[in-house]
């Protein structure tokens, strides 16, 4: 660096520190201004008179100064050739990865990252600002808190910005190598989180996740990072499943307990009390696509001559070794029915035909059901990562609602056989 560009600085910040950081354009210092620690970063001389790099550091700070995010750092002011930011005590992605070898182990840690980084860009792109160079130098982790922090926004396009100077190559989409920037959108951002999961130590985790956001062809990677954070974190559209299924015990079990009317049944009432049977419509659970149909639930022929069971068990036909090698749809269809029919049967299965729904015992045995599901779900996703994560929900979903339907329909009846 020209000593010179340093003395200019040190007249105006005497305490300015030279940083071993910055790319080709610009140096970088970390400045103290009225006690608080500030970084400056400087066009180097032989860029300071070209327009290109002069507009560059104007669109920089005029995009990011607007901005208020806790993710994003804060730009606090500009000079003819340079531009103010806070300063982050921490590393960057890089960096704290090598330090800190244990943390993207923990899958809770490394969602956690991956949360605070795309509610940063998702804010840029709800403010029509496409980022353009997201890579690990431009990301930071503080040292308090093991916050993130997402810096500059020198390349950035926005509506009123649309020429911008480079692109990083490792993280770039195939779009920006393009002569045309009328290409740039959010699908470009998608892109480059992407190649930025495969740098983390547990990348095998978002395989699927990786290579939507690094398709060739825009069109075909997430549209938006609220979709992007649907399919990275499960756990954010879980909730929806779980309230579907305690929907379904709600509706089939109550929440209350009925009360039981000792008094004579009046002819009429079995018709009244079938046209109170939810319609298998009502047992939808909540999904982004709509309800698909229950499956048929195979039973034991009730002809058969057996005396019947106080507690009957729910059982179903189970793909045995001897068909050949199952299909992916197959191989998840029976994962499910092994995981879900055993806490069926210990739970709700196990009710005998005199427990009407809406009583206590009916009750409990929902409450109990639910808690036995409550992982289910998520081990199921884990173990089926060559099926969308929507389908394998779908199709949890419909054999839970065909188990309870069943059950429900058969204790119902078991109430008409007895008078």
């Amino acid at each position: 660096m020209d000593t010179s560009s340093f003395s200019d600085i040190q007249q105006i910040y005497p305490d300015a520190e030279l940083l071993p950081v910055g790319g080709g354009t610009c140096d970088c210092y970390r400045v103290r201004l009225y006690g608080k620690l500030h970084f400056l970063k400087r066009l180097k001389p032989e860029f300071r008179t070209d327009p290109r790099y002069v507009s560059a550091l104007q669109k920089e700070f005029e995009t990011g100064y607007r901005l208020d995010h806790p993710h994003l750092v804060r730009y606090v002011s500009k000079g003819d050739d340079y531009l103010l930011t806070e300063y982050v005590d921490g590393e960057t992605l890089a960096q704290f990865a090598a330090s800190h070898p244990e943390y993207f182990k923990s899958r809770k840690q490394t969602d956690r990252f991956i949360s605070q980084l795309l509610d940063a860009v998702g804010y840029l792109h709800q403010h029509q600002i496409v980022h353009l160079d997201l890579k690990p130098d431009n990301i930071l982790i503080t040292r308090i808190g093991h916050e993130v922090k997402l810096t500059d926004l020198g390349f950035c396009y926005t509506d009123t910005y649309t020429d911008t100077t480079g692109y990083t190559t490792k993280y770039a989409a195939p779009e920006q190598f393009s002569i045309l920037n009328s290409h740039f959108s959010i699908q470009t951002d998608i892109y480059a989180i992407g190649k930025i999961l495969q740098t983390l130590p547990n990348s095998y985790i978002y395989n699927k996740v990786i290579a939507r956001c690094t398709a060739t062809d825009p069109s075909d990677r997430y549209q938006t990072v609220g979709e992007l954070q649907s399919d990275l974190h499960p756990s954010s559209r879980l909730w929806l499943i779980g309230i579907g299924v305690l929907l379904v015990i709600a509706i089939l079990g109550g929440l209350y307990i009925m009360p039981q009317k000792n008094e004579p049944q009046s002819e009429t009432q079995p018709q009244d009390l079938e046209r109170s049977i939810p319609p298998k419509d009502s047992l939808a659970i909540l999904s982004d696509d709509k309800p698909t149909p229950i499956p048929p639930v195979k039973t034991k022929p009730v002809t058969r001559k057996e005396p019947q069971s106080a507690k009957p068990e729910i059982q179903e036909d189970v793909p045995s070794s001897s068909q050949g090698s199952l299909s992916p749809s197959d191989k998840l269809k029976a994962d499910i029915e092994a995981a879900v029919l055993p806490k069926f049967n210990e739970t709700m299965g196990a009710l005998p035909d005199s427990v009407r729904p809406g009583t206590e015992e009916w009750a409990q045995a929902g409450w109990a059901l639910e808690k036995a599901l409550s992982n289910t779900l998520q081990g199921l996703i884990l173990s089926h990562l060559d099926i969308p994560m929507q389908t394998v929900a779908q199709e949890y979903n419909s054999y839970v609602q065909g188990l309870i339907t069943l059950k429900y329909t058969k204790n119902s009846q078991g109430q008409y056989n007895e008078r």
